[in-house]
C-alpha cells in the first residue's frame, strides 16, 4: 500500500511539476485564448509556453505567466480561438508557384460581383499588358448572385488593358478579347472556349505561351508570396504532390515558414517503364522529411494507365492491375507511402482487390497507404481498406464537382481519414472553405452538395491530426500538447460556435511554425 501511494504521489508531481516550477523562461507564451488542443481528448486551455519551436507547458493563463521572463514575448490573443497549424494533405504547390504573379483567385467567394471586383483590383495593381490569370479553383455554381461562366463583356470591362483568362478545372476557359487575340482567337466568337490547346495543368498550351516566362528572381519571390499566402489561409503544412528544384533551394538556405513534404518523380506508363519506374522505387528512400522540407511518398498516380475518372461498368483490365501490383509490390518492399487518386466505389473496389494480393505476399499494413478522393466508396470497402491499415484522403475538389460524399459512413468506421484540397485547378486552396464545407453540407456558392456531415470537432482532427498520423508526424504535429512543434492559427471568429455557413469566412490573424510567427494580419 505504501508503494501505490508513493506511485500515486510520484505521478501527480509529474502532472504538475510543469506548473509548480519552471526550470527556465520560454521564448514564447501565448495567453487569454480559447485553445483547442484537438488532442485525444480535444482539450480546452487558456495559454501555452514555447521554446525551441516547441510546447513546453499548456493551462491558465496565470500557470503560464510563470514560465515569461524579461526576454520572453507575449502574444496575448485577447480571447480568441486558437488552433493547431492545418495541414493539407493533398496539394500541386509548384504549379501555383510558376504563375503566382499573374494570379487572382476565387477562393469561398460567393458572389460574381466580388469575383469581378477581385479581377478588377488585380489588373488595376499592374501595368497595360500585364497578363493576368485565374489557374482554376472555382466553379460557375459558386456565385449564388448569378451562376454561370463569365462573358467576354464583363471581362474586357474589368481588365480593358490587360490580357486576362479565367480558367474552369481543366475542361473550359473564359477570356477577354485581349487574351483571345494575342492567341489568334476572334473575339467576336465569346469568352467562352474549350481549355484544350489553350491552357492545362502545366504549359505549353497556348495562353500560357502567350505569357512572358518569368525570370528565376521573379519564381523565387512568387515562392515567398505563396507561402505567406498559404500562412494567412492557416496552413503550416502541405503534401506537394511533385519534385521541385528551387522549392529544395530555398529549403537548403533555412527553415521554410511552411513544412513540405514532396512526392519521388516516378513515371510509369506501359509495362516497360513500370519495370524502369520500380528499379527506380525500390533503390530510393523513403521518407527523407527532415521536419521542415523533404521527399515523403509516392503519389498521385502510380501507374498511369489506372487513372479513375468516370466511373466504369468494366473491371479494370487485369494487365493494368497486373503492373499496378508490381509497383506496389516495390513500393512496400522499400517502405513507401503511396498516396493514390481513386474516385470511384468500382475503381476502389479493383484497386482494393490488387493491394489485397499485394499485402500477402508483401505486407503494407504498417505503411498507412493512402486513397486520395473517394467521392464514392462503400461500407465495405472501407472497411476492406482499414483492414490493410490504410487511410483515406478526403478533397475539397468534391465540393467543386458537387459530389455526394459518404462523410458519415467514412467518420463512423473509425478508419484514419484526413482533409486536403487538390489545389490549385480543380480545388481552392483555403483549409477554412473545406472545414465549412464538410460541417456544413454547403459550397463555396450555399448549395448543398453532401446529404452526410462531419461534427466540427471531426473536421478539424481531419485537417489537424489525423493528416499528421498520415505522414507519421503524429509526435511532432498536429495538436497543442508538451513535447510538439507549436505549430498554430490564431482566428478572427470562434470555430466552434460560428454559424456553420460562416465557417469559410475565418481568417487567421497570426500563423506561428515552429513557434516562429509567420503571418500576421497585424503587420
Amino acid at each position: 500500500m505504501r508503494t501505490l501511494r508513493k506511485a500515486l504521489v510520484l505521478i501527480a508531481l509529474t502532472n504538475t511539476a510543469v506548473f509548480a516550477q519552471p526550470q527556465q523562461k520560454v521564448d514564447t507564451v501565448v495567453t487569454n485564448g480559447k485553445i483547442l488542443t484537438v488532442d485525444a481528448d480535444f482539450r480546452v486551455v487558456e495559454a501555452l509556453a514555447i521554446k525551441d519551436g516547441r510546447i513546453v507547458a499548456r493551462g491558465t493563463s496565470a500557470e503560464i505567466a510563470r514560465y515569461a521572463g524579461p526576454d520572453t514575448k507575449v502574444i496575448d490573443v485577447k480571447g480568441a480561438t486558437v488552433i493547431p497549424g492545418l495541414i493539407d494533405n493533398h496539394f500541386h504547390f509548384t504549379r501555383a508557384v510558376d504563375r503566382w504573379h499573374q494570379q487572382a483567385r476565387f477562393e469561398g467567394v460567393g458572389s460574381r460581383r466580388e469575383a469581378l471586383r477581385i479581377l478588377a483590383e488585380k489588373a488595376a495593381s499592374l501595368k497595360p499588358g500585364d497578363w493576368i490569370m485565374v489557374q482554376g479553383g472555382w466553379t460557375p455554381r459558386q456565385f449564388a448572385d448569378a451562376p454561370g461562366g463569365f462573358t467576354l463583356q464583363e471581362l474586357d470591362g474589368v481588365a480593358p488593358k490587360n490580357p486576362l483568362f479565367v480558367q474552369e478545372g481543366y475542361s473550359l476557359v473564359y477570356a477577354n478579347s485581349l487574351a483571345l487575340k494575342a492567341v489568334g482567337l476572334n473575339p467576336a466568337d465569346g469568352a467562352r472556349h474549350n481549355a484544350a490547346g489553350l491552357v492545362s495543368f502545366q504549359p505549353p498550351y497556348a495562353l500560357y505561351d502567350a505569357m512572358p516566362p518569368a525570370s528565376p528572381a521573379q519564381l523565387d519571390q512568387n515562392l515567398t508570396d505563396f507561402m505567406h499566402e498559404l500562412n494567412a489561409t492557416g496552413l503550416t503544412a502541405v503534401y506537394s504532390l511533385g519534385q521541385s528544384k528551387y522549392l529544395a533551394e530555398r529549403a537548403a538556405k533555412g527553415p521554410l515558414p511552411l513544412r513540405l513534404w514532396e512526392t519521388l518523380p516516378v513515371f510509369a506508363n506501359d509495362p516497360a517503364s513500370a519495370t524502369k519506374a520500380a528499379a527506380l522505387i525500390e533503390s530510393s528512400r523513403p521518407n527523407q522529411f527532415d521536419g521542415q522540407y523533404g521527399i515523403f511518398g509516392l503519389a498521385e498516380v502510380l501507374y498511369g494507365p489506372f487513372f479513375d475518372l468516370a466511373p466504369r461498368k468494366d473491371p479494370w483490365p487485369a494487365e493494368i492491375m497486373n503492373e499496378y501490383a508490381k509497383l506496389a509490390i516495390a513500393a512496400a518492399h522499400a517502405g513507401w507511402h503511396v498516396h493514390e487518386h481513386v474516385i470511384n466505389n468500382s475503381a476502389v473496389t479493383d484497386l482494393l482487390d490488387t493491394l489485397e494480393r499485394v499485402n500477402k505476399t508483401q505486407p503494407i499494413n504498417k505503411l498507412r497507404w493512402t486513397m486520395g478522393h473517394v467521392y464514392d466508396i462503400s461500407s465495405a470497402n472501407i472497411a476492406r481498406a482499414k483492414a490493410m491499415g490504410m487511410t483515406l484522403g478526403v478533397h475539397g475538389a468534391a465540393m467543386q464537382a458537387g459530389a455526394h460524399m459518404p462523410l458519415r459512413k467514412i467518420a463512423d468506421s473509425g478508419i484514419i481519414f484526413g482533409l486536403g484540397t487538390d489545389a490549385t485547378i480543380v480545388s481552392h486552396y483555403s483549409p477554412f472553405v473545406t472545414l465549412g464545407w464538410v460541417v456544413s453540407g454547403l459550397d463555396a456558392g450555399g448549395n448543398r452538395v453532401l446529404d452526410e456531415t462531419l461534427t466540427r470537432e471531426e473536421a478539424l482532427i481531419a485537417h489537424t491530426r489525423s493528416n499528421a498520423y498520415l505522414f507519421f508526424q503524429e509526435n511532432a504535429l498536429g495538436s497543442l500538447e508538451v513535447g510538439k512543434q507549436a505549430d498554430l492559427v490564431v482566428l478572427d471568429h470562434d470555430y466552434m460556435t460560428v454559424p456553420a455557413a460562416d465557417i469559410k469566412h475565418i481568417h487567421p490573424t497570426l500563423t506561428m511554425v515552429g513557434g516562429r510567427v509567420v503571418f500576421s494580419a497585424a503587420k
